[in-house]
């Protein structure tokens, strides 16, 4: 909630509030009458109804700083000053980053932040209102950037340019007539049933004390972030499951998964010694399961990828493959074996089979009649499925 202060001999009100979490003072067009704190005076309450209006803008985030005060040195500082048609696409995107940053998620301001500062690369100096659809589609013609970066960068660029139609800076949005590069879905390179025995061989001579975090990737097909943020508290050894309820983005940790759903999957024969072999490094040490050398859980992967994942598969002289591909190398070595659809939907944490049919639909819909034999000896043994 804003206020106000009196200033000089002339008792220059001046108003007092918050913007982009920084306490601001800026001279009101009044004087107070008395110089009193508790003055009452017709221009004392003209100077609170306009700090009042201020406060209601900035929370449905409808405040135009320039607006209310048009020759606040502030402007320059917020890159807004004398905002117009001729106003470079660089500062108006930083303003627009600016103003939408307080308000959203740390992975989405991170993300934000990244494609204007890209977008500003090729944009930035040219004024907004000159931006046109050929310049677009040139920039992503010319683009080398994966088509999903691409089009993330390009929905940014809508907001900014939409937040200029609002602002009636801009007559139209360019960024609406042009051809938006298609999103092809992840490539699936799974490593195959001996690859990833040779991986966790490798690893648990080398870095035993990381070999659970492949083993449980490559046996519940969990997601990488899902992995680094798992308790020892989401492990039923008595039931032989697994609850999945969190997930590490962005180095933060979100209580949710990617699909905002928990899921309780199974822990197969495969996982189990791993998962008793790691006890001794964490168990009742820690409320997580895997642990940097400083005891901390893992924040993001690549210390993982450049101390441990990248190491391994240069010894075993394997190409490399990003760490999500644990995920479908589950998967496919589920399917391989000849797994019950909805089961492995179910350990995915996918809602439908229409996603496992989208992505590995290759695997399932083979027509010679092989699964390449049964993925587990002890499986088939004991007659599990």
């Amino acid at each position: 909630m804003g206020g106000i202060r009196k200033r000089g001999k002339k008792n220059r009100i001046q108003a007092i509030f918050n913007y982009l979490s920084i306490k601001r003072f800026e001279n009101t067009p009044y004087y107070c009458d008395t110089g009193k704190s508790d003055c009452k005076c017709r221009n004392c309450k003209a100077a609170r109804a306009f700090v009042s209006e201020i406060d209601r803008k900035i929370n449905e985030s409808s405040f135009r700083y320039q607006d209310y005060f048009p020759k606040s040195a502030t402007l320059k500082k917020l890159g807004i000053a004398n905002v117009s048609s001729e106003v470079s696409f660089g500062t108006y995107a930083w303003q627009w980053y600016d103003l939408k940053e307080p308000n959203i998620a740390y992975s989405t301001s991170k993300a934000y932040k990244t494609a204007v500062k890209a977008l500003c690369e090729t944009f930035g100096n040219m004024p907004l209102n000159q931006i046109k659809p050929s310049h677009i589609q040139t920039y992503i013609s010319k683009s080398e950037l994966s088509p999903k970066t691409i089009s993330n960068y390009i929905g940014v660029l809508y907001s900014v340019l939409q937040a200029g139609v609002a602002d009636d800076i801009l007559e139209k949005n360019s960024a609406e007539y042009i051809d938006k590069p298609e999103i092809g879905s992840e490539k699936i390179d799974p490593f195959e049933k001996s690859e990833v025995e040779q991986i966790l061989k490798w690893t648990k001579k080398n870095h035993p004390h990381i070999t659970v975090l492949y083993a449980i990737g490559f046996y519940t097909g969990m997601r990488i972030g899902e992995v680094l943020a798992l308790k020892w508290s989401d492990i039923d050894f008595n039931k032989h499951t697994i609850l999945v309820q969190r997930t590490m983005t962005a180095n933060k940790l979100k209580d949710s998964t990617k699909t905002s759903n928990y899921r309780i999957i199974d822990i197969i024969p495969e996982l189990d010694e791993y998962l008793e072999a790691h006890k001794k490094y964490t168990f009742m040490k820690s409320e997580w399961v895997i642990l940097t050398h400083y005891g901390d859980p893992f924040k993001k992967t690549d210390n993982i990828v450049d101390s441990y994942y990248k190491p391994c598969l240069k010894a075993l002289k394997m190409r490399f493959r990003i760490l999500n591909q644990m995920r479908h190398s589950f998967a496919c070595m589920m399917i391989d074996a000849g797994e019950n659809l909805n089961w492995i939907k179910n350990m995915l944490g996918h809602s439908t089979l229409e996603m496992l049919f989208k992505k590995y639909g290759n695997r399932i819909n083979r027509q010679d009649g092989t699964r390449k034999g049964v993925l587990f000896s002890k499986k088939a043994e004991s007659g599990d499925k």
